[in-house]
């Protein structure tokens, strides 16, 4: 029987015969990472950024 799964508005077509320990294993990685706060150095360096970028365009970040 198959499934499908809509992971971020994209949908996929799995099947449920099988189970995989590899894509188990980065699904519940990815769910780990994603739910991580942003550390504020590399914030920071996006800001940095950022302003580079509009101040090369003569224009102030938003």
């Amino acid at each position: 029987m198959e499934k499908d799964h809509v992971m971020k508005g994209i949908r996929i077509r799995r099947s449920d015969t099988a189970f995989d320990p590899v894509s188990a294993a980065l699904q519940q990685l990815h769910k780990t990472v994603e739910s991580e706060e942003i550390p504020d150095d590399f914030l920071k360096i996006l800001g940095d950024i950022d302003a580079k970028i509009a101040a090369a365009r003569g224009s102030s970040p938003e």
